[in-house]
């Protein structure tokens, strides 16, 4: 009594520290707050009930009545033990005749006997409208659900500060893939649009197949996300740096364009395929063993370098292909980035001991035969 004495149920926190055991009696309060109750031990569990429904009570006739009820339904052994209670209870003066259904340490309904219930189907009535008669119902059949829920990782972020992070994440993958496509151009000229050209395939697949993701398996880019796309953007320039770079290098072995692109990309697509191995393992055991705020930004780059590797192998390289072709490139025009003359080229071999490489108008040169012959253009013999 002193517990029930002591117990003010005007204070929200006052059912708060109360612990529910079932085979305990129980002191607390109704949900309202407006009540006080001494409970028993739990006799029918939440669990014990097979079906909860709101609706209107059925007249003699089969009629609805506009009296709000709710019907439940025991299983056959809590079918037995309420038909057995309510024998008791009937008997027994108000309040003591009263049942209390409970959830969370306090009481959702506590109705009275108004007579036997062998069949296990009880039907409550009150003051309580349709609505409140819902919730009721949905409380008394789910609420013994065993529902738990473990806390991972939680991170408050408002709207606004969501929104200014990710148009500074947009920002600074804006100003990152400037500073890419002004490298470019500067170090390898016409050859630096081929690396544009890549960049704007390899998003435009990203994001066809994140668009795929979000429709198929409801992904969502989140900021973790969107910073691995800005990461993707160095991965990608470095495939291009590679190859670029093993062409130069065959040029100034003296090779000419055509089989500076064969050689050159045989011994590149090694070191590009290595390189890109380790982001996509990196990425995915970052992804296995990272929070999933992480899991995010290592999702994002491991389908980045696998893009990264369909692009060269199926865009870059071939677009390379066909510009060494082109008298452009083929010849080695200043602006094209492949110039042999601004590489420091070294003389190739064009025939029978002759060789052609820049030289000075009217110099002259001897060939195998001992004879003097005069060189003033640079170019090769069949």
């Amino acid at each position: 009594m002193s517990a029930l004495a002591a117990l003010n149920c005007g204070d929200p926190e006052a059912t708060a520290g109360i612990v529910d055991d079932p085979a305990k009696p129980l002191v607390t309060c109704s949900t309202d707050g407006t009540e006080k109750y001494i409970l028993g031990p739990v006799a029918v569990g939440g669990s014990d009930i097979t079906n909860a429904v709101a609706g209107y009570q059925l007249g003699p006739t089969g009629q609805p009545t506009n009296t709000v009820e709710i019907q439940l339904t025991f299983d056959s052994k809590a079918a037995k033990t309420y038909g057995d209670l309510s024998i008791e209870m009937l008997n027994l003066p108000s309040p003591r005749n009263r049942l209390a259904s409970t959830l969370d340490s306090q009481v959702l309904i506590a109705p009275s006997f108004n007579s036997a219930i062998p069949n296990g189907q009880a039907s409550i009535t009150g003051g309580f409208g349709f609505q409140e008669a819902q919730d009721l119902a949905k409380q008394l059949k789910f609420g013994a659900l065993p529902i738990s829920f473990d806390l991972q990782t939680r991170s408050q972020i408002s709207p606004t500060l969501g929104e200014e992070q990710l148009r500074l994440g947009l920002f600074a993958g804006l100003i990152g893939l400037l500073l890419v496509v002004g490298y470019s151009l500067l170090q390898y000229r016409a050859l630096g649009l081929v690396t544009v050209g890549s960049i704007v395939m390899a998003a435009l697949i990203t994001y066809l197949v994140i668009t795929i993701l979000g429709w198929a398996q409801n992904y969502r880019l989140d900021m973790a996300g969107v910073t691995g796309l800005i990461v993707a953007i160095g991965v990608t320039a470095d495939s291009f740096i590679v190859y670029f770079e093993r062409i130069r290098d065959e040029l100034r072995e003296g090779r000419t364009l055509r089989t500076a692109v064969d050689v050159g990309w045989r011994r590149a697509r090694r070191t590009i395929l290595v390189a890109d191995g380790v982001n996509f393992l990196g990425a995915l055991v970052l992804y296995l063993l990272a929070s999933s705020s992480v899991r995010g930004f290592a999702f994002t780059l491991g389908l980045t370098t696998l893009i990264d590797i369909i692009v060269v192998y199926f865009f870059t390289h071939p677009v390379v292909t066909l510009l060494a072709r082109r008298r452009f490139f083929a010849e080695g025009h200043p602006w094209s980035g492949v110039d042999p003359d601004r590489l420091g080229a070294k003389p190739r071999y064009v025939g029978r001991g002759r060789f052609a490489g820049p030289a000075p108008t009217g110099a002259a040169t001897r060939g195998a035969s001992g004879r003097h012959t005069a060189s003033t253009t640079e170019g090769s013999r069949a």
